[in-house]
């Protein structure tokens, strides 16, 4: 009977069951409690051999801990990946409940928008020893048209706030 009750859990308890759940903590702030159930997610495709869904959610990772991150090096990086994995992705549940799927492109332009800041800025160029240029150029054969463009923006702004 115990089996059974635990079996029937298991079910209720899907991966995307989870993995909802937890883009819902992230949402509400709750990111420690996100990274759980993400990862317990994960556990759950890995069991499905879900590479898809486990692609998306290892983003979905990323993205909450870009906001458990204090150093402006390891954000650069987050930044980076996401940028990389999200542009290999068709297809993504948004980080914005009702977290339906989405084109991978809208959120990786909507994440940026807010995160743009990263790349280009002064102190994270000087401690990193990364030119604003050299991250374009690595980034431009992965990166939308529009990104590039909003980036290149970003920098802009950034170099004729220090002149």
């Amino acid at each position: 009977m115990l089996r059974l009750w635990r079996g029937l859990i298991e079910k209720i308890r899907s991966g995307d069951h989870v993995y909802v759940k937890g883009l819902s903590q992230a949402c509400l702030g709750y990111h420690g409690k996100a990274m759980k159930l993400l990862e317990e997610a994960a556990e759950r495709y890995r069991k499905e051999e879900s590479v898809e869904k486990l692609a998306r959610l290892r983003v979905h990772q990323l993205m909450v801990k870009y906001q458990i991150q204090r150093s402006p090096i390891e954000k650069q990086k987050i930044v980076e990946e996401v940028v990389l994995r999200l542009s290999k992705l068709g297809e993504i549940e948004s980080p914005e409940p009702p977290f339906a799927p989405r084109d991978a492109r809208e959120v990786l332009r909507n994440w940026m928008e807010e995160k743009a800041f990263v790349i280009g800025t002064g102190a994270v160029e000087t401690v990193a020893g990364i030119e604003e240029e050299a991250i374009l150029a690595e980034l431009e054969s992965t990166l939308p048209c529009e990104l590039l463009g909003v980036l290149a923006g970003a920098g802009e702004g950034e170099k004729q706030m220090r002149e």
